[in-house]
């Protein structure tokens, strides 16, 4: 049986090691049996309790920092893996989810089928990351980078990463309107561990980008933010987005 990710980290890279020890927390958790205990009838497929139960011993309790914004320390905007699950609920695709936490008054759903997590905005099926461990990756990700271009940090990086802001875009923050992330492919490795088909990362040690598809709507839209480090690192941007503030 597979201990909770917490005491057995190594399906994750290091880096999303060290993330988890910096920017999750573990609440109360229960073992197998108290969790059969805890359920009678949870719907579903065969084997939606077995599912269920492995799920929450795997990842229940455990909350850890969202891609956005920079934590700061604070840990204030966390993704949060309950204890216990809903029952198995069928879905428009003739598939099944159950609410398994919940991220800012929106609830995280796991997929029957594939093991996705998505996000309840608009729909159960609003897709975020291929899984836990996905989703954790692209976290770790982030807030790596956007940790290092925190102001009170720049003094202490002299290699920092720093925004790649467009002089024809809207500012800082705001991203690359009008660039499709597919037009990084082939100029920045993808990073697989990080990415699933609605939250995309490429990443070097120049050249960061991060493209993700909104979950407030239903025609999700794309938002791509990239990130460079030295001189290298901003042309290859420009070779993309032409000239950078």
């Amino acid at each position: 049986m597979t201990p909770h990710v917490v005491d057995d980290p190594s399906a994750l890279t290091v880096r999303a090691q060290h993330f988890l020890a910096q920017h999750s927390r573990r609440g109360a958790t229960l073992d197998r049996d108290q969790l059969r205990d805890r359920w009678t009838d949870v719907g579903g497929p065969e084997g939606g309790l077995d599912r269920l139960v492995e799920f929450s011993a795997r990842y229940g309790g455990l909350s850890f920092c969202q891609e956005r914004p920079e934590c700061d320390g604070q840990h204030k905007y966390q993704y949060n893996f309950s204890i216990y699950t809903s029952s198995w609920e069928p879905t428009d695709s003739d598939d099944w989810v159950a609410v398994v936490g919940d991220t800012e008054g929106c609830q995280l759903t796991f997929d029957w089928s594939t093991g996705r997590i998505g996000v309840d905005v608009v729909g159960p099926e609003t897709w975020i990351a291929d899984s836990v461990v996905n989703l954790i990756e692209s976290a770790a990700l982030a807030q790596y980078i956007y940790g290092s271009i925190a102001p009170h940090r720049m003094a202490r990086r002299v290699d920092r990463w720093q925004e790649a802001v467009p002089v024809e875009g809207k500012g800082p923050g705001w991203g690359l309107a009008n660039v499709s992330s597919e037009r990084f492919r082939g100029l920045v490795p993808e990073v697989t561990q990080a990415s699933s088909p609605w939250n995309r990362w490429f990443a070097d040690e120049q050249v960061a980008v991060h493209a993700w598809l909104t979950t407030y709507e239903i025609d999700r839209e794309e938002v791509v933010m990239a990130w460079y480090r030295g001189a290298q690192g901003r042309q290859r941007i420009e070779s993309v987005t032409g000239p950078l503030r």
